[in-house]
């Protein structure tokens, strides 16, 4: 009896410590998700906008690890994709790619809106620089679907609308503009207010705004995003706004101090087109050979994008063939085997079919391109009205009034002394015409449309601060 109850003792022991082992194993493998998650977003950040490229590779290779062992699939998800953009701002398209795809499987399983958002707005970026502008705006579709369900939508979905901007913008300018507004309101930060401005110097020429939108970047630059990629663009930005006003030297020291700031962050796909610019300026001011110089390096690293973009289509396209394959050798294997299967494969892809209506037919509201009217006229209307005033027709106001009758009631509401002229003016700027354009669709002088909103400032009160597109926009 004593010998059974030591054996006992000592097999209660056993399971004792090795419950113990256990559970310290255990604890071993645990991690701090919060403190994971921090990482992924406010240390990754900081070191993407530093352009510290190998200490952002390390960390996030660093959090897969610690992910894998703890069972956090949402952290090795979000570090994926972390790579990915990593490698995609360096240039390396293929690698970028083949991230997504690691990233993709995980976040298919998670159902969880901010990496559907995160892994969709990457894919957008990669098929845009590499060519494919359609796949690019399917992706953007998708990623602005999701981040509309978010609860903190901020900065996310402002960059979601600005990246929507970009591959827009030279087909549908007035819409693309649109989303310059919807970023900047949701996230008015220096660099959107800089996209703002570069945009208006690019695709309306208005020089106002575009000044307007610049001097507001530089004011709200902030002391740690000195020294980061950011501050390379909005002086990138500033630069061609003097380049445009035709102050070479001036504009020649921020292009440098650009190039500098986007070489030290590893910006390489920024650098061919900046180059140019600064080989424009150098023609400008007669050095022919810093001119050549400078264009030597665009197309050197042009090359270089190039056949990496290459690469990342190739990864593409043999992985839609891969796909088609695997689906030709399941149709043989379907064929050759049992025939109850194919009634199964059938009725799963009716339903799956029926599914993937319902989501695209969501994901198609979220993707239509909308027109300057905040949901109060038509696409037709809004054209109709462009026609009129482009070709300066008399029955211009008369129809905008009735189309659009709340923005002329505020402005009267201000003002009820304002001439039908000048209530012509406010409804062209909120239509999204610059000083030329009216200039021209008015048969006027542009420093005539110059002085007409000078005046306009003065009897609505509206500071020179503030920007005429957005205040009538906002009415």
């Amino acid at each position: 009896m004593n010998c059974k109850g030591d054996i006992y003792l000592k097999n209660r022991r056993i399971l004792l410590y090795l419950f113990i082992a256990i559970f310290f194993c255990s604890c071993g493998k645990k991690i701090n998700t919060q403190e994971i998650d921090n990482a992924l977003l406010k240390k990754n950040e900081k070191l993407r906008l530093e352009g510290k490229d190998t200490e952002l590779i390390a960390l996030n290779n660093e959090i897969i690890r610690q992910s894998k062992e703890g069972g956090y699939s949402k952290g090795e998800a979000l570090a994926y994709i972390n790579l990915a953009n990593t490698y995609g701002m360096m240039g390396n398209y293929k690698t970028s790619h083949e991230y997504l795809k690691s990233a993709e499987k995980i976040v298919t399983r998670l159902n969880d809106n901010f990496l559907y958002a995160k892994l969709y707005h990457e894919y957008g970026q990669i098929n845009y620089v590499t060519g494919l502008v359609n796949t690019a705006l399917s992706y953007n579709a998708k990623a602005i679907h999701y981040g509309k369900q978010l609860d903190e939508k901020g900065w996310l979905l402002g960059n979601m609308y600005e990246q929507r901007a970009d591959f827009i913008s030279s087909a549908y300018k007035d819409s693309a503009l649109i989303y310059r507004h919807r970023g900047f309101s949701l996230d008015p930060s220096a660099i959107n207010a800089s996209l703002l401005g570069n945009y208006h110097l690019q695709q309306t020429q208005n020089l106002d705004s575009a000044t307007f939108y610049n001097n507001k970047a530089l004011s709200l630059l902030k002391d740690i995003e000195v020294g980061t990629v950011r501050q390379g663009i909005i002086y990138y930005f500033y630069a061609d706004l003097l380049s445009e006003k035709k102050e070479f030297e001036k504009a020649l020291d921020f292009y440098k101090k650009a190039a500098d700031i986007l070489v030290k962050t590893k910006r390489i796909n920024k650098l061919p087109e900046l180059y140019r610019q600064i080989a424009f300026v150098y023609r400008n001011l007669n050095d022919k050979k810093m001119e050549d110089t400078y264009t030597s390096k665009a197309e050197e690293l042009d090359q270089k994008l190039k056949a990496s973009g290459n690469e990342a289509i190739d990864f593409s396209l043999s992985e839609i063939i891969e796909q088609q394959d695997r689906k030709n050798t399941n149709l043989i294997f379907i064929f050759i085997g049992v025939p109850a299967l194919i009634a199964g494969c059938i009725l799963f892809l009716f339903i799956r079919n029926e599914k993937h209506k319902k989501e695209n037919n969501k994901l198609e509201k979220s993707s239509t391109i909308p027109f300057p009217s905040k949901e109060r006229i038509s696409k037709e209307d809004f054209t109709e009205l462009l026609d009129l005033a482009k070709s300066n027709d008399l029955k211009f106001i008369k129809r905008f009034e009735e189309i659009n009758p709340t923005l002329f009631q505020n402005i009267l509401k201000i003002n009820p002394q304002l001439t039908k002229s000048e209530l012509s003016l406010c409804a062209m700027i909120w239509l999204g015409f610059s000083s030329k354009d009216i200039a021209d669709f008015t048969f006027i002088q542009h420093r005539s449309v110059q002085t007409k909103k000078g005046r306009l400032r003065k009897k609505l009160n509206i500071s020179s601060e503030t920007d005429l597109y957005s205040f009538f926009t906002s009415m």
